[in-house]
């Protein structure tokens, strides 16, 4: 039934992208535009129904005789207007009714009113025979239907897009049975059990663009779970969906091997006309055809997918494999990991199974998160971000600072040592905050410019990340990611996060993180795995985690969920040679159902690739290691060979000096026998007989410093005082003259012995000293202690070595007494003095601890057993 003022069009074009252009360019009110996809569903649409106009694809053939459509259009519909559109070259043939190019929707409209200007009514009366309807012809309709059929089912081979095979369905669904709408409704990806619309004709776009059905308890539903028809005419106004009526519908099942894919209708909304059987059995067919379009073009699209996936894996492994550097390797994983799986998060854990622990080596940050569903930071527990946000100012937080909040306990969970917090505000209001993350705090606080500039950069974020909340334009993510990548790089930070404030003002919501960074030593962030052994017990047989906010999980594996801050998180275990040596951890912010079987079986092909990438740069490390081994063992070997020879040649100065020392002592004993106490060469002689006995003392000193410690030698009552003295006497005019007082309390009663072999225990108070005096050159008022006691109650004795100069950092204190491990220049140091004080000390049964303060002081606490024998 034709629509009064209302022009019928047909438009035969294969590319469906010309059919929307048209479309547009047409309106409904006052088009209605039909389409054919090939020359011969052309033909039976021209022998089926009457057409205003027709528009065709200058460039369409017919595959069969090579003849050009525009041509046989020519000839066949004599007397209907027909425009071509040059949509991939000029048309083959002149056209009186001229061509349209470039599809312009303004060009278009205007040559079609033209084309249908030009037919006069007696023209429209003396149509020929063949443009009127078959009437009481029965049997030659339904040959033009069966041809129609078999043209759609030839098209639908010749198309492997599965969104045109569905278009193609649709229309012809309404032309062979004159239907106002049509449609295609298949089930989600989801779990859910509705049927979504996957292709329409003569919906609107606002009820298209929600427009899903229950399986249960409707119409569609009960045609797809049955795999039966529907077909209801004149009982009245039927219920398609919640406030969706129609007069009459027809709904056929899409079965593939006897299995329902989909649901193919058609509806009548405001027209009386009624479906009838012969129109259900069209349906039938034509969604027998659709199922096999569909298969094909879904085999079509897995193949396409798969391939995309294999050329994905490839690029991926190349990219992990290109440095054998263990620090760009861990970058290069995070990055594939991220971009080949499309997350927001991911993080490579090395299994330290001695210690039960996993610790991090690599994490990555590309989130994003909607509105509603990011972390919130609470600022009644966040004191530096309140600060922030009160006084306009940014500030600092370590984890060396003394104070005791979630925000501290926060960093040292991720795994950061510093945290710069800056306020971002436009006109008094507060617009939010960027918080910076560093692994290895600045060696130099940002300058104010350099803050503003950050902050700048941030407004711009805050901005985008407004916009995007706000018109749900979710193509500006890669904006936001590049304005917080270049935050970054300007607060040299490994990792940021933006927030928003969040109505009410009593918190932030984090609504973006991007970042990256790398641990090749510690400190780490660290999972125990006393605190999740759930988790533990799940990688051990190499078991795929997959948690979602809906899914059953307890509350370690939970807290592994909050450390991601993600929706939707997968853990697959990393495998090298058979055994679990870590675990990755990816996350997504956005979606709310379960990673798929495509996607975790590449989850773990990248996993795999990527734990072949470790192996071989951990070897490499272990080589360069190996390397750097032998070269400083070469270094050593040689620096023990000049000490060596400097100890021998300490052994023969020390000897050739005592002497003519011993000669210049016994002469000035001899000459003061001769001389009168109280005369002027009496007060003389005695001063070189002095500082000749100290120089011979010296000697003394450095012979037994300088002789080989014998392997053999049995152990003896050592006075430890006296060792103290000894060595403190050597040293104290050295020390003094760089301008550091030496502070001794020593006892004046004497203690109880250490068993020890004879100057060893000089070689403690020797480096000791040295290691102090070195310390403090240059230092303001250095002052170096030395006090010696007896604890009875533990029968030890004693000695502390303190200084007021520097300090020693922490992450150092547990290699200073390390062998070779020194912080002086190349040649100033051994790295030996600690490292030989505390064998010495174990030697004879003592311990030999270190306190230390940054910046304020450094003691060493020597503690020796007195010997057993001495009560």
């Amino acid at each position: 039934m034709r629509k009064e003022n209302i022009h019928q069009i047909l438009l035969i074009a294969g590319d469906y992208d010309v059919v929307q252009q048209v479309r547009q360019a047409l309106p409904s009110g006052r088009f209605d535009v039909q389409c054919a996809f090939n020359h011969r569903e052309a033909i039976y649409a021209l022998n089926l129904d009457q057409f205003d106009a027709l528009l065709v694809d200058s460039s369409m053939i017919d595959r069969y005789t090579g003849t050009h459509t525009v041509d046989a259009l020519l000839k066949r519909a004599a007397y209907t207007p027909v425009v071509a559109l040059a949509t991939n070259g000029a048309p083959p043939v002149d056209i009186q009714n001229g061509v349209v190019s470039p599809l312009e929707q303004k060009t278009l409209y205007n040559r079609v009113l033209q084309a249908l200007e030009q037919v006069s009514p007696e023209n429209t009366m003396q149509l020929p025979a063949q443009h009127a309807p078959p009437g009481d012809d029965i049997l030659s309709r339904r040959m033009d239907e069966i041809n129609a059929l078999f043209a759609l089912s030839k098209s639908l081979t010749e198309v492997l897009d599965l969104n045109e095979v569905l278009n193609r369905v649709v229309e012809a669904a309404r032309r062979l049975t004159n239907a106002e709408e049509g449609m295609i409704l298949m089930p989600g990806e989801g779990d859910k059990p509705e049927l979504y619309l996957r292709a329409k004709i003569g919906i609107d776009a606002d009820t298209a663009r929600n427009f899903r059905v229950r399986q249960e308890d409707t119409l569609a539903g009960e045609v797809f779970r049955s795999g039966q028809p529907t077909l209801i005419g004149s009982s009245g106004p039927q219920k398609v969906k919640t406030e969706y009526f129609v007069n009459s519908l027809l709904y056929v099942p899409i079965l593939l091997q006897n299995k329902p894919i989909g649901v193919l209708g058609v509806n009548n909304r405001t027209r009386e006309d009624m479906f009838d059987i012969h129109q259900q059995q069209l349906l039938l067919n034509l969604a027998s055809f659709a199922a096999i379009g569909i298969e094909n073009a879904r085999i079509h699209q897995e193949t396409q997918e798969h391939a995309r996936e294999l050329q994905t894996l490839v690029e991926a492994s190349h990219i992990m494999n290109a440095s054998l550097s263990m620090e760009e390797t861990l970058h290069n994983i995070c990055g594939q990991l991220i971009s080949v799986l499309n997350v927001g998060y991911a993080e490579l854990y090395h299994w330290d199974k001695e210690n039960g622990q996993l610790h991090s080596q690599a994490r990555q940050y590309r989130a994003i998160w909607p509105t509603g569903q990011a972390p919130l930071l609470d600022l009644s527990r966040q004191p530096i971000l309140r600060a922030a946000l009160d006084t306009d100012r940014f500030r600092w937080l370590t984890t060396d600072d003394p104070v005791v909040s979630s925000e501290k306990t926060h960093l040292e969970q991720v795994g950061a040592r510093a945290m710069l917090v800056i306020p971002l505000r436009a006109e008094k209001q507060v617009m939010g905050a960027i918080r910076l993350f560093y692994t290895v705090p600045p060696a130099e606080p940002l300058q104010p410019e350099k803050v503003q500039r950050v902050r700048s950069v941030a407004l711009e974020a805050v901005a985008s990340l407004v916009n995007q909340a706000e018109m749900r334009d979710y193509g500006r993510s890669n904006d936001i990611f590049r304005l917080a990548g270049k935050i970054n790089q300007l607060g040299g930070a490994d990792w940021c996060d933006v927030s928003l404030p969040v109505k009410g003002g009593g918190a932030l919501s984090t609504q973006a993180r991007v970042g990256s960074v790398v641990w090749l030593a510690p400190p780490y962030s660290v999972v125990h795995q006393k605190d999740s052994p759930d988790l533990f017990e799940a990688i051990q047989p190499q078991k795929t985690i997959q948690i979602t906010p809906d899914g059953k999980i307890s509350p370690a594996v939970k807290m592994l969920m909050e450390r991601t801050s993600g929706r939707t998180v997968l853990g697959v275990p990393l495998v090298q040679r058979g055994k679990v040596k870590g675990l990755v951890v990816l996350a997504d912010m956005e979606r709310g159902k379960t990673f798929g079987p495509r996607e975790v079986s590449l989850a773990r092909t990248i996993v795999g690739q990527a734990a072949t990438a470790l192996e071989n740069a951990t070897l490499v490390s272990d080589l360069e290691a190996s390397v750097q081994e032998l070269r400083d063992t070469q270094e050593r070997l040689v620096q023990t060979a000049r000490l060596s020879a400097m100890g021998e040649l300490a052994a023969v100065v020390a000897h050739q000096i005592n002497n003519p020392l011993t000669t210049i002592i016994i002469d000035t004993e001899l000459m003061l026998l001769d001389e009168l106490p109280g005369s002027k060469n009496f007060q003389a002689l005695q001063a070189i007989h002095r500082a000749g006995k100290r120089a011979a003392n010296v000697a003394r000193r450095l012979l037994a410093i300088a002789r080989p410690t014998d392997q053999n030698a049995t152990p003896e009552m050592i006075d430890v005082v006296d060792t103290v003295k000894g060595i403190l006497q050597l040293m104290q005019i050295h020390i003094e003259r760089s301008n550091i007082r030496i502070m001794a309390n020593l006892p004046d009663e004497a203690l109880p012995p250490v068993v020890a072999v004879k100057g060893q225990l000089d070689d403690i108070w020797l480096n000791l000293l040295m290691n102090a005096h070195d310390a403090l050159v240059g230092w303001e008022d250095a002052r170096i202690g030395l006090e010696v006691y007896y604890v009875p109650e533990r029968r030890s004795i004693n000695v502390v070595v303190w200084d007021n100069g520097p300090g020693i950092p922490e992450h150092i204190r547990e290699q200073i007494f390390s062998p070779f491990f020194t912080t002086k220049p190349v040649g100033e140091g051994t790295g030996l003095g600690l490292h030989i004080c505390r064998e010495v000390v174990e030697n004879v049964g003592g311990t030999i601890d270190v306190e230390s303060v940054p910046g304020h002081h450094t003691s060493f606490i020597v503690r020796l057993p007195v010997s057993t024998y001495v009560e």
